[in-house]
Order: C-alpha cells, then sequence, then structure tokens
C-alpha cells in the first residue's frame, strides 16, 4: 500500500518546479532523465552547459512518450540563468553534507513553495562543488547502504518519484502578497555584503563568504520578500557610503 497518494501530474507543474542538470555529461542520462519526469509530471528539465549534447542519442533513450519533456527542455549557459527568478532552490550531493534533506523531505519543500522552485543536480562523475552547493537553500542526499552515487538519472528519477506523491495530497501553496526574493536579488545582496565586509576590515581569515552565506540562507528559510532584501541593500549601500 503505498504511503502516499499518486500525484497529479499538471498539479505538481503547476508548482514550477525546474529539474536542473548542471554540466550533464552524457546524452543517455539527459534522455532517461526526461523520461523519468514525463512519467511523473514532477517538473521541467533544464540544462546547464551541457558537454555533450546529442538530440538524437537522447530522444532514444527517452523514447516517444517523453519527446514532449525534451521539446520543452531549456538550455542556458550558466547556473544563474538556470536558477533566475527562483525562490527556492535545493542541490543535491553524493557526498555527506549536514542537516541535507533525504527525498521526501526535499519533495515536500519543494510543492510548499509558493512560486518558481530548482532541484539541481551535479554531473555524472563529480557532482556539484562545494562553493555551488553554499549557494543552496538546503542540500538534499539519497541515504544508501553502501556509500555509493546513483546513477544521474536514477537520482533524478527518485526525486521526481518523491514529488510526484507528495503532491498527491497537497494544496497548492497560496500566491504571496508580494513578489519574493528570487535568486537575482540574493546574488545581488551577496555580493554588496561581501563588499561591505571587506571595507569594513574583515579579513580572509574571518571567512566573511561564509557570513554571507549564513545570513542569505536564513532569508531564504524566511521567504524573504524582494522589498525586504532592497531595504537591506538601501541599508548596506548607506552605511558602506557608495552610490
Amino acid at each position: 500500500m503505498p504511503r502516499r497518494a499518486r500525484g497529479n501530474p499538471l498539479r505538481v507543474q503547476q508548482r514550477q518546479i525546474r529539474f536542473v542538470l548542471h554540466r550533464p555529461k552524457r546524452s543517455e542520462n539527459i534522455g532517461a532523465a526526461a523520461r523519468a519526469l514525463a512519467n511523473t509530471g514532477a517538473g521541467e528539465l533544464w540544462l546547464v552547459a551541457p558537454r555533450a549534447w546529442d538530440e538524437e542519442t537522447a530522444a532514444k533513450v527517452a523514447t516517444r512518450g517523453a519527446r514532449q519533456v525534451l521539446d520543452r527542455m531549456r538550455v542556458v549557459p550558466t547556473l544563474d540563468d538556470a536558477l533566475a527568478g527562483c525562490i527556492d532552490v535545493v542541490m543535491t550531493s553524493g557526498r555527506e553534507v549536514r542537516g541535507a534533506l533525504d527525498p521526501p523531505q526535499a519533495a515536500q519543500r519543494l510543492i510548499e513553495v509558493p512560486g518558481p522552485a530548482a532541484l539541481v543536480f551535479g554531473d555524472e562523475q563529480n557532482g556539484l562543488d562545494n562553493l555551488t552547493l553554499r549557494r543552496s537553500s538546503a542540500a538534499a542526499t539519497i541515504p544508501t547502504v553502501e556509500k555509493s552515487s546513483l546513477n544521474l538519472a536514477q537520482a533524478v528519477l527518485l526525486f521526481a518519484w518523491e514529488v510526484q506523491q507528495a503532491a498527491g495530497a497537497a494544496p497548492l501553496p497560496p500566491a504571496p502578497r508580494r513578489p519574493l526574493a528570487d535568486e537575482r536579488h540574493l546574488a545581488i545582496l551577496r555580493e554588496r555584503s561581501l563588499l561591505a565586509l571587506r571595507r569594513a576590515g574583515l579579513t580572509q581569515r574571518n571567512h566573511p563568504d561564509r557570513v554571507v552565506d549564513d545570513l542569505i540562507r536564513v532569508l531564504q528559510r524566511a521567504h524573504a520578500t524582494a522589498r525586504e532584501v532592497r531595504l537591506l541593500l538601501a541599508l548596506i549601500r548607506n552605511l558602506g557610503g557608495w552610490p
């Protein structure tokens, strides 16, 4: 007996979840990921700077039923482009990450976001590096018996299935009264905050980048509005004395 009701693919897609493959190396995995999303309706497929992209190879693995996912797929040059407009970002890792979500927890988080959200997967060999992982609102891992990472397409399928299941009984989140801050707003805040801390004399030994990352995560958890981030930017600008 399933532990959650079967999800409605249309309702899941209304949540605007992006499954982002960061620099994937194999077209076969792209096709298999498209097939996973076609079967679950869990979200849209985005590629960031694929190192090898052969449409025919991907289509063969995807099969006819998943062709529409490939047709709608977005290919962008940078991760910033893939995350533009997202108000929540979960990044996956095959390594142990303190406080990481498991797939059901990640899925529940994603369907509760009142706007676009992204689930990011690293490449087949190295995954996501630590610097990239620090940009996320949360990290997610797949617990395994042996210390071994899963195939990229397998990981996409597992998370997509969990999103489908979690969406089955969950109402769509209400639209926010004011626009929420997205990755573009937070990237600007991250840059200006780092500059302000360095101008204040906080040296590299004090890890100003980690201080800023902690601040950004607080805002992400609170679903800060765009207006609130603009107020913080204005405060930093006035304290720093630059235009």
